[in-house]
């Protein structure tokens, strides 16, 4: 209990409430002159109470740096609340919500105006579509942003209309598929709109930063993989030339070598695939409150599809298990069968 709160309430005019005052330590006074700001703006009867304490603050030293601080405090409150207010009392979860409304608000103002200026460039000549700018007042740099974001995003901005335009403009910099599947799914690699929205700007840069780092290491692997091939593939095609005549089995070494890029990329993007439906089940096991079987209820949704993947899966296994030649013509190819 703060040693001012006995005089929150006694009149101004009252000598209790005076000399009440006047035994204050300078931080207590100025902490209850706070105080008395605060009640202020929700109950009634306090002026003449604010009144009491400044004169007092003021007799005291005008020239404290403590007073001078609250003082200055005090004036930029007043400002801001006579420049700014909506005419309700100061509320900071209020007001967050209320910057999260226009934010999102703006975010679909820059989808909408990037689907316009892509109509007027599609429509206009280089010059008449810098006129057109002029006209409106906007810099080309600002509608060039618009446009790559709808290009990027898609023309809906509902699932990332809460985001806000800055965040957006960071999402911009992901790769196409990463950014399909975050407006399809929501999620993307480690990172997920959920996760975003509660994310500060610096956060989600550092996220974005830690995502892209990942997929290029990625891709340097898989191109290295390639690449490796490529080499042997030269290298037999080299021993080849100088082996007269090559023999069957030579022939059909080098044609085997030829498939070793378009199923190195298969094995990459079902790899890719199955990390993307790891990822997304994770998610889907930190909703708030959800239980086991709520999760076991919705996978089993796709017991059909689990199945269809299970059994092209198996089929693949035994065909890898007892890889033999198929002389074409004489044995139906294993797709054809059922």
């Amino acid at each position: 209990m703060a040693k001012f709160d006995g005089l929150l309430y006694i009149p101004a005019s009252d000598q209790n409430f005076i000399s009440g005052i006047q035994g204050l330590k300078d931080s207590d006074l100025n902490k209850m002159l706070g105080k008395l700001y605060e009640l202020d703006e929700s109950e009634v009867g306090h002026k003449g109470r604010i009144k009491a304490v400044e004169k007092e603050i003021k007799n005291r030293n005008g020239n404290s740096t403590e007073i001078i601080a609250v003082d200055k405090m005090r004036n930029e409150i007043e400002t801001v609340e006579r420049l700014y207010s909506d005419g309700m009392p100061y509320e900071l979860e209020r007001i967050e919500n209320e910057i999260k409304f226009y934010m999102a608000q703006a975010a679909q103002s820059l989808f909408e105006s990037g689907k316009r200026f892509l109509r007027i460039k599609a429509h206009e000549k280089h010059g008449d579509f810098m006129a057109s700018l002029e006209r409106i007042g906007i810099p080309q740099t600002t509608a060039n942003y618009a446009m790559a974001v709808v290009i990027k995003f898609g023309s809906n901005s509902q699932a990332l209309g809460n985001l806000g335009t800055t965040k957006i403009q960071m999402l911009t910099v992901l790769d196409e598929p990463d950014i399909k599947a975050l407006v399809k799914d929501g999620v993307t690699g480690n990172l997920s709109l959920d996760e975003i929205d509660r994310m500060t700007t610096r956060e989600l840069r550092e996220a974005i930063r830690k995502e892209r780092e990942k997929h290029q290491r990625d891709v340097d692997v898989r191109e290295k993989a390639i690449k490796q091939k490529e080499v042997k593939i030269s290298e037999l095609d080299e021993q080849l030339r100088h082996q007269q005549p090559p023999t069957k089995e030579q022939i059909a070494q080098a044609a085997l070598q030829k498939f070793n890029e378009p199923y190195t990329f298969v094995l990459a993007r079902i790899n890719g695939g199955i990390r993307e439906a790891y990822n997304i089940v994770r998610e889907a096991e930190k909703i708030p409150g959800v239980n086991a079987l709520q999760l076991n209820e919705w996978l089993n949704q796709f017991d059909i599809e689990m199945q269809a993947f299970d059994n092209a899966k198996q089929g693949w296994l035994d065909e890898v298990d007892n890889a033999s030649p198929i002389e074409v013509g004489k044995i139906r190819d294993v797709s054809d069968v059922g």
